[in-house]
């Protein structure tokens, strides 16, 4: 952590910071005070990614009236920070309960997220993934090409996309989520109106859920959401999901090694 970006932060009498995660798009610090304990965080990679950082803080701080996520304390926009306070419950990942259990709880959360009525746009998917592609050219021009012809087999579900846009996460990892109460979610850089199905794939994907807990999984969403959800048409966002996690981690192996 530079120490200059303590400067104008709403907190006094620092007493320690310390890393929690250096991720994909994110630096993560803890940071203890005599008036309490914050997380800042600091952006990374926007560009490539194609995030929208203002958009990312806006929500945050609807979702936080909508005691859904933790509110935003500062945002600095030049120097790429948000604080926020820490959350002293565990996520799912490293909660004690069963898998069947956290499983149950991130299909009704997900269900939640659906339909909260939050004014944000309708991000086209399609852009998303093709930046994706030019920015993986400038260091592998074969391998974007690969991936343009993977996508282009998949146009019809990139077309469909945002038909029947519902509120998404779309990253919604057991690490996103804690068990406070009410729950919160955090890291919503991709968040936005999108597709249903393209939420519940990207969930799926990022979790790792193997067969039988998929279907707990949508057994669970369709119980607390009443929306019926169609198989078949799920395991076609699912093998979009896959390409598009594939495309995304080649991306950011390049932009991490060449930082």
């Amino acid at each position: 952590m530079q120490q200059h970006w303590l400067t104008n932060l709403p907190i006094h009498g620092v007493m320690n910071t310390e890393p929690l995660l250096r991720g994909v798009a994110n630096d993560v610090y803890k940071i203890t005070a005599t008036n309490g304990t914050y997380v800042l965080k600091h952006f990374r990679f926007d560009h490539p990614y194609g995030l929208d950082r203002d958009q990312e803080v806006a929500v945050q701080q609807k979702l936080a009236e909508h005691g859904v996520a933790p509110e935003v304390l500062h945002y600095d926009p030049v120097q790429g920070l948000m604080l926020q306070a820490f959350i002293d419950t565990p996520d799912l990942s490293h909660d004690k309960k069963s898998l069947g259990t956290k499983i149950q709880r991130l299909g009704e959360i997900s269900a939640h997220i659906h339909r909260l009525q939050v004014e944000v746009p309708v991000w086209s998917l399609r852009t998303r993934v093709q930046r994706y592609c030019d920015n993986l050219a400038q260091f592998e021009p074969d391998r974007a090409r690969q991936f343009e012809k993977r996508l282009q087999q998949q146009r019809k579900l990139l077309d469909s996309f945002g038909n029947n846009p519902v509120f998404c996460h779309n990253d919604l990892a057991f690490h996103h989520v804690f068990l406070s109460k009410p729950a919160l979610v955090i890291d919503w850089e991709y968040a936005g109106l999108g597709e249903r199905y393209f939420d519940l794939a990207n969930c799926i994907q990022v979790n790792q859920l193997e067969r039988t807990e998929q279907r707990a999984f949508i057994n669970a969403y369709e119980g607390a959401s009443g929306e019926r959800i169609n198989t078949a048409v799920l395991q076609n966002w699912l093998e979009l999901s896959n390409t598009i996690s594939q495309l995304w981690y080649e991306l950011h192996h390049h932009l991490q090694h060449n930082h």
